[in-house]
């Protein structure tokens, strides 16, 4: 048992006596916003100094991606340690990754992963640097890559963010369509998202809750559809 894993178990031994689960704690900690799930000081730093060197603009936009892609690394690596494992520029047969995000063993054998069910098994995340936002034909390559990793839970982090407001044929659209056609939910963040965090106003687990619970209530139709007065009527003509 290494050190790390140490740490993990003498925590999970606190918590109990104290009558807690990990998972009741980061179920708890993400949706009150909690300074527990906070990158450290050290990181944190760091994370302020990759975005203030993407938002002078100055970069090439490899170098932009980049960045974005360290961001998002320490994000996940650094809230909570011991708790992701995280991929960097993967390859499929066909298509490359930026990040393949995985609960560690330590996190599932200790039940935590049970506070994030959307996230799967893993998920992805991908980091663009265009020019203003993404459109909806990147979106659709995300959900294709999805499907090729067998994962439902995406995240898109992107400087612009995407592109739309309500209408249903652009980004934010398709998002939503494939959310309720396949099960698969896109989640994005963008500058001001990572300002935040950034500014300690979010963590990063409480703003993805946040995204992903507005995604769900957005989709979930079924709330909308209410018994008409007419309808016992209609079935017992037939």
């Amino acid at each position: 048992m290494d050190l790390e894993e140490k740490k993990f178990r003498v925590a999970e031994q606190l918590l109990h006596q104290s009558g807690y689960t990990l998972t009741e704690l980061m179920m708890a900690s993400s949706r009150y916003n909690s300074s527990l799930l906070m990158v450290s000081d050290e990181d944190n730093e760091k994370c302020k100094v990759l975005y203030n060197e993407i938002k002078k603009g100055e970069l090439t936009k490899g170098q932009k991606g980049q960045k974005l892609e360290e961001l998002t690394s320490i994000l996940f690596e650094k809230s909570v340690e011991n708790l992701f494992d995280v991929y960097r520029n993967c390859r499929t047969s066909t298509n490359e990754i930026d990040l393949l995000i995985r609960w560690t063993e330590n996190a599932r054998l200790s039940g935590i992963n049970n506070a994030f069910p959307c996230f799967g098994e893993s998920f992805l995340a991908e980091c663009k640097n265009y020019d203003g936002p993404v459109n909806v034909t990147f979106v659709g390559k995300f959900c294709s890559l999805m499907s090729v990793t067998n994962t439902n839970f995406g995240i898109m982090v992107s400087w612009d963010g995407v592109s739309g407001r309500t209408k249903w044929n652009d980004s934010k659209g398709l998002i939503k369509k494939i959310a309720l056609h396949e099960s698969k939910y896109i989640i994005v963040i963008d500058k001001n998202d990572l300002k935040q965090i950034c500014d300690r106003k979010k963590n990063l687990f409480s703003l993805i809750y946040d995204k992903y619970v507005a995604l769900k209530e957005e989709i979930d139709y079924e709330t909308y559809i209410v018994k008409h007065e007419a309808a016992d009527c209609m079935i017992g003509e037939g």
